[in-house]
């Protein structure tokens, strides 16, 4: 339908409900008219109103029969009249109905809604194009076919159900929202207003009503509440206290922080309070404490809320300091903001409480400074503030140490003072870095520019200069304290070598004791092979054991090169202690040896290790005087975690334990810690060196180990030597002659001042097929070499020798064959003469005395380079 049906009423398919009302009035007027020609007919008068004379006698004579027909056609003309006037106000009617029709189409058409009727059974009469239009499909097939089909598209049900009863009361009823998809995929939403139509009985005849698309007002309610739940979310998320008032002083917006500010007050924040009733409920509820009038005082602060003040500071009735700003919107309303500033009102206290402290410490550090100062300057100690560049700061005592003036020191390098400089600074240099790396103390030499060099105590610690890293040096000034301690250290030492000399010739007169006894007794009956191989194995191990002496005096004196360690089975060895330890001991002494572990292997010296087990078994012995048990016991065992935390350097895993046990009076316990030092002794002078336990803790150190005393005070002692196990050696390879080619022997320089051991060495070499060319010292050496034109495998010689020594034979050789191997044997050479030896690729050093096996071994090696 469109507007143009506005004006036609509809109905109902089938049924057409009559229209009643008045005739035409052309009908009423045409039956006036004909009434009044049949009155004229009867008195003779013509149709123009003259009358026909020739019948007047007749008209007379009716005169009295036509006085009734006279006032009938009065009254005819009469109700003419009437008809006549009515026609025109039917006229009149008719434009007016069509004038309001035609303003009821264009209301319509301009209207943004539509229009539609009911029926009384609720079915849809009229629907106006307008809906059609908005829908852009057939209406009923979205609004169904009555009323009632609205309820699928209203969202709430308790909304349809009250709807609904009116709707089934005949009652008016305003805008019923429906919402539903469009036929073009929007989501409408449309309003539906009517009001009940009744007839002139009183009867219910349906409605009509009219329509609007509320869609876009839907929306904008919608984002418009979206936004005020964002706003509302935003300012309670805020941690500022926030409050704002319309332009008349109402309050609209608050947020929980600013009641949280106003506990006393929280009620009353609420939308619609006006701010003087918010006022004077806090001078109520104790917000105002003055004397004066509570309006006076609401009017005042009133005033002072319009004028926007810069903030202030103030503590609300929650106990907490807040900055207060006013700001004006731009409706003329009142934004209030509270910043929580206690916090900041605690540090601004607790910096005015520092601030004063700081002023007490600024003068106390003055009279401190004052203090220092004076205490620094008078100190004997040199005080140098160096910042790895430059002396920036040097007391007096620094410069009268160093020789010069004071102010000559400042912005001078470090270096220009000490001697090694710039070695001293790399290393004092690292302690600006942090306690951690740095040096505690080291000792240098300080040359003075008069020339005079004195020794230095310098410890280092960092120091901050100007900001920045820096070293402070104190320094102390030892060279009379060095000269008198080195003067009782010689004096210490001659009596320790006078106390060691009468051990030393004990142990070397027990060892030579052996070496000739079993000689002789080899002399006498040297047909029997088994007596003279018995004698010979007990004179080399007495030899070894020698050996072992002079090794230990060389570590002594520090002229010992290195340890020469190698897998020892453990349980032989200290077997074998039963032999050499019986005349030794004296004859109430018992000794019980239990090593019958053979599958203990250990890494070690088999000297010194017998060394030191020996040293064990005579402190055993001293420690019974009257006599009673030593024992030797040899065990595998895994030391517990205890064990690893007293020795923290050493891993865990099975330990060869080899404990020497004695019936003494124990180590009293003020000793214990002391008894590992060298030269401490408890025995009486000449009787022992105090270098045993010494000797038996560095065995035990070099192997990997440690040594521990067991027991307690007055029940003996017990010395436990634990060695890190080891998996047996692998069996020897057979020894194949020192060849440098198939079937051809090497070709050896054989250089030693020692005839005895030249010829020695000499048979090994032959033994192992090797050609041997002998030098008594450097300077034959050199002759044979040259009569030899140069061709020699290798050099064996000695480093000690007379008009010239193995060093500078080897660097005479090596002007004639750089790639000469040479192997230096020496009884005793510094770890720095080792190094000088051994510099060069191809040459290599062996301690005397030394194994046949040792020897060709050491030579392989060489040749195989």
């Amino acid at each position: 339908m469109d507007v143009a049906d506005a004006d036609r009423p509809l109905r109902s398919a089938g049924a057409a409900e009559p229209v009643s009302g008045p005739s035409p009035p052309s009908a009423s007027v045409s039956g006036f008219l004909a009434g009044l020609a049949g009155i004229g007919t009867l008195l003779g008068v013509s149709a123009a109103g003259h009358i026909a004379w020739p019948m007047a006698g007749a008209l007379a004579g009716t005169l009295a029969a036509g006085g009734l027909a006279f006032r009938t056609a009065r009254r005819a003309a009469a109700a003419a009249t009437a008809l006549a006037r009515s026609d025109a106000a039917l006229r009149q009617a008719r434009d007016e109905l069509e004038e309001l029709r035609s303003r009821t189409r264009d209301f319509t058409a301009v209207s943004p809604g539509w229009f539609w009727e009911t029926g009384p059974d609720h079915r849809y009469l009229f629907l106006s194009g307008g809906l059609t239009a908005l829908l852009g499909c057939d209406p009923r097939t979205v609004f169904g076919d009555s009323l009632f089909d609205l309820g699928t598209l209203v969202a709430d049900r308790a909304t349809w159900a009250e709807y609904r009863g009116d709707i089934e009361s005949g009652r008016p009823f305003r805008d019923l929202e429906v919402s539903f998809e469009g036929a073009d995929g929007r989501d409408l939403v449309l309003r539906l207003s009517a009001v009940p139509v009744r007839g002139t009985d009183g009867r219910f005849r349906g409605y009509r009503g009219c329509g609007v698309d509320a869609t876009a007002e839907t929306l904008a309610l919608v984002e418009a509440r979206f936004m005020q739940a964002v706003v509302h979310d935003a300012i309670d998320s805020v941690s500022e206290g926030f409050v704002l008032f319309s332009a008349d002083g109402r309050l609209l917006i608050c947020n929980d922080q600013y009641r949280r500010a106003y506990p006393t007050i929280a009620d009353m924040l609420t939308p619609g309070r006006s701010f003087a009733e918010i006022l004077r409920a806090a001078a109520e509820r104790g917000g105002y404490e003055g004397a004066g009038d509570i309006g006076t005082w609401v009017e005042q602060r009133l005033t002072r809320h319009l004028q926007h003040s810069a903030p202030v500071d103030g503590r609300l009735s929650d106990g907490r300091w807040y900055r207060i700003s006013e700001h004006a919107t731009g409706t003329g309303g009142v934004v209030k903001i509270l910043m929580d500033i206690t916090e900041l009102k605690t540090r601004e206290e607790e910096l005015a409480d520092q601030t004063a402290r700081l002023k007490q410490t600024v003068a106390a550090l003055r009279e401190s400074e004052l203090r220092y100062r004076q205490l620094v300057e008078l100190a004997p100690y040199g005080i140098v503030i160096w910042d790895r560049a430059a002396v920036r700061f040097a007391n007096g005592a620094a410069a009268a140490i160093l020789g010069v003036a004071a102010d000559a020191l400042e912005g001078c390098p470090l270096a220009a003072f000490l001697e090694g400089g710039e070695a001293l600074e790399a290393t004092l240099a690292t302690a600006a870095d942090g306690p951690e790396t740095a040096p505690r103390r080291l000792e240098c030499d300080a040359l003075r520019p008069d020339g005079e060099r004195r020794r230095l105590e310098v410890a280092a610690s960092p120091a901050v200069r100007d900001g920045e890293p820096a070293v402070l040096l104190v320094l102390n000034d030892v060279t009379d304290r060095r000269r008198v301690e080195g003067e009782l250290q010689r004096a210490q030492k001659m009596e320790a070598v006078g106390r060691m000399a009468g051990g030393i010739a004990h142990e070397f007169n027990n060892m030579l004791t052996a070496i000739g006894g079993f000689a002789r007794l080899a002399e006498r009956n040297p047909a029997d092979p088994d007596r003279v191989l018995t004698c010979v194995q007990e004179i080399a191990k007495a030899s070894e054991r020698a050996a072992a002496l002079t090794g230990q005096l060389l570590d002594f004196s520090h002229r010992r090169v290195a340890d020469e360690r190698e897998v020892v089975a453990i349980a032989p060895l200290v077997r074998d202690l039963r032999v050499f330890l019986k005349p030794l001991l004296s004859a109430g002494i018992d000794v019980t040896i239990a090593a019958d572990d053979d599958a203990a292997h250990c890494l070690v010296n088999p000297v010194t290790l017998n060394q030191a087990l020996l040293n064990l078994a005579l402190n055993g012995r001293d420690a019974m005087p009257d006599g009673g048990a030593l024992t030797i016991a040899l065990t595998v065992e895994t030391p517990g975690s205890a064990f690893f935390a007293r020795h923290r350097g050493l891993k865990p895993g099975r330990y060869v334990t080899i404990r020497v046990s004695d019936q003494g009076v124990g180590v009293p316990a003020e000793i214990r810690d002391r008894i590992w030092e060298p030269f401490f002794t408890t025995k009486e002078p000449g009787k022992g060196t105090g270098l045993g336990l010494w000797m038996v803790y560095g065995t035990a150190q070099q192997s990997g180990g440690a040594v521990e005393l067991e027991g307690t005070e007055g029940r003996g002692a017990t010395f436990a030597l634990h060695l890190p196990a080891v998996d047996p050696p692998a069996a020897p390879a057979r020894s194949d002659p020192l060849q440098v080619v198939e079937g051809e022997g090497a070709v050896i320089l054989l250089v030693d001042d020692e005839e005895s051991v030249r010829r020695y060495l000499r048979l090994v070499l032959q033994e192992a097929g090797c050609t041997v060319v002998e030098a008594a010292d450097g300077q034959e050496a050199l002759d044979r070499y040259d009569e030899a034109g140069g061709l020699f495998d290798a050099v064996v010689s000695d480093v000690s020798m007379p008009r010239m020594n193995g060093l500078e034979l080897a660097r005479a050789l090596e002007t004639r064959n750089q790639l000469l191997p040479i192997l230096f044997l020496t009884g005793y050479a510094s770890r720095e003469t080792a190094a000088g030896l051994t510099a060069q690729e191809g040459r290599q050093i062996v301690m005397k005395p030394v194994a046949p096996e040792r020897l060709l071994d050491a030579l392989r090696d060489l040749l195989a380079l």
